[in-house]
């Protein structure tokens, strides 16, 4: 009798497979994924659940930045047999499925590819693995891994086009320059590793003191940015002020090490510190200068018109 190798590989029955492998258990759900269009778009998807419009517009249920389309451009739609159709809403240059121009209604097919302007959306029937994939690519494409905000170049892009917004309803938008206070020590003191927390903590903290008023993105090493739409400068430097006092009574600590970070906050807002991103990160980044020039942990403004800038 031959002895056994307990280095073999064995062959045998996996867990679950059959239910993967068996038609019936997909779902067959409805999924768009933008597959070809602006940088910060790509990965983006949608699981149809009802009715979703797909346009440039922010209240649209996949928003796009490509600018050859129209604020609300087409619906997509589930019938009564469980298909899926998709028609266009009056855009300006049109929807279009593969070759044929979207007239009236058309009837989706899995893996059609759908042209709006410069954007290519892919249509798919997804199972509940292919829902998951999607997911993670785009929680991946689009999240800082470190802190969970938005990952620059989509903040950029989303930035951008509030910005755009608010120019063309005369609304304003205020920027915020933030810059954690005392990371050197932390590390000198504890590790990177403890720095790496006090970063990733801070990043949760101005997630949470926003809410769904603005967006932040961590803008490097720990610095942070964030656009709050339809917000004065007043009101930008009183959620600035919220964040600094959340993080100071935080009183963050690892393994209990305290730890405790605090953060110094430059705020200028549209239009009255700049209508374009360059003059108002550079608007929002000298009064973050200014206040750690002041001490840290504090809030300050624009400097108002007419003064002197100090050299940097």
């Amino acid at each position: 009798m031959t002895k056994e190798d307990p280095d073999r590989t064995r062959v045998g029955p996996i867990p679950g497979l059959q239910d993967i492998l068996t038609p019936s258990s997909r779902s067959g759900t409805g999924c768009l994924t933008l597959i070809q269009g602006d940088e910060a778009d790509l990965g983006k998807h949608l699981i149809l659940r009802d009715r979703a419009v797909v346009g440039r517009s922010s209240v649209c249920d996949l928003t796009i930045g490509d600018l050859k389309a129209s604020r609300e451009h087409c619906e997509l739609s589930i019938r009564e047999d469980g298909t899926y159709v998709i028609r266009d809403l009056g855009s300006t240059n049109g929807t279009q499925v593969g070759s044929s121009r979207v007239e009236a209604v058309l009837q989706l097919r899995d893996g059609d590819k759908i042209f709006i302007g410069e954007t290519v959306l892919r249509f798919s029937l997804a199972d509940d693995i292919d829902l998951k994939f999607a997911g993670q690519v785009g929680y991946l494409l689009g999240t800082d891994p470190l802190t969970g905000l938005q990952s620059k170049r989509t903040f950029d892009r989303a930035f951008e086009l509030s910005l755009q917004a608010a120019r063309r309803r005369g609304q304003p938008l205020a920027v915020l320059m933030m810059d954690l206070d005392g990371l050197k020590q932390i590390n000198d003191a504890h590790g990177h590793l403890f720095g790496a927390y006090s970063i990733q903590e801070t990043g949760k903290l101005i997630a949470r003191v926003l809410g769904d008023r603005g967006r932040a993105c961590r803008f490097g090493g720990d610095e942070f940015t964030a656009f709050l739409p339809g917000v004065s400068g007043a009101e930008g430097r009183a959620v600035a002020e919220a964040i600094r006092t959340a993080l100071e009574a935080a009183g963050l600590e690892k393994d209990s090490v305290p730890l405790r970070p605090t953060i110094s906050i430059g705020v200028a807002a549209h239009p009255s510190d700049g209508s374009d991103m360059s003059a108002l990160v550079a608007a929002a980044d000298e009064a973050l200068y200014r206040a750690k020039a002041a001490g840290k942990n504090c809030v300050r403004g624009p400097r108002p018109a007419g003064s002197r800038a100090p050299g940097r």
